[in-house]
C-alpha cells in the first residue's frame, strides 16, 4: 500500500477516532464501540480496514483481541508526506498572465 491510500484509511473521521484510542494504549473491538458510541460490527469493519493497511496490529488476550497502533508504519507515512511537500517548490509571486497548461477561461 503506497503512503497516498495509507493516508485516506488514517483520515476517515471513524478510523482517525479508533487510532487516537489506540495511540493511548490496546483496546478491544467492545470496549472501543463503548467508548465511540458505535456498534461493534461497524468497529470491526473499520479495524480490518485499518489492519490490512497495515497501520494496526492485533494480539489474542484471552478470548478477545486487542489491538494497537503501529507507530513506526505510521511514522514512515508522515515522514514521506513531508518529503512530498518538501519537494515542492512553491511560485514566490503570482503572475498576471495565466500559465496552465489547459485554458482556464482566465482573461488578460
Amino acid at each position: 500500500m503506497d503512503f497516498i491510500q495509507a493516508l485516506h484509511v488514517i483520515t476517515d473521521p471513524t478510523r482517525y477516532q479508533i487510532i487516537r484510542l489506540l495511540m493511548e494504549r490496546h483496546y478491544c473491538v467492545r470496549a472501543i464501540s463503548k467508548k465511540l458510541g458505535i456498534s461493534e460490527p461497524a468497529v470491526s469493519q473499520q479495524m480490518n480496514i485499518l489492519k490490512k493497511a497495515g497501520i494496526i496490529t492485533g494480539s489474542k488476550m484471552g478470548y478477545h483481541m486487542h489491538y494497537l497502533v503501529n507507530v513506526d508504519f505510521v511514522k514512515q507515512i508522515f515522514e514521506q508526506f513531508a518529503k512530498e511537500i518538501n519537494s515542492v517548490k512553491p511560485e514566490k509571486t503570482l503572475t498576471t498572465e495565466c500559465i496552465c497548461e489547459y485554458e482556464c477561461g482566465r482573461k488578460h
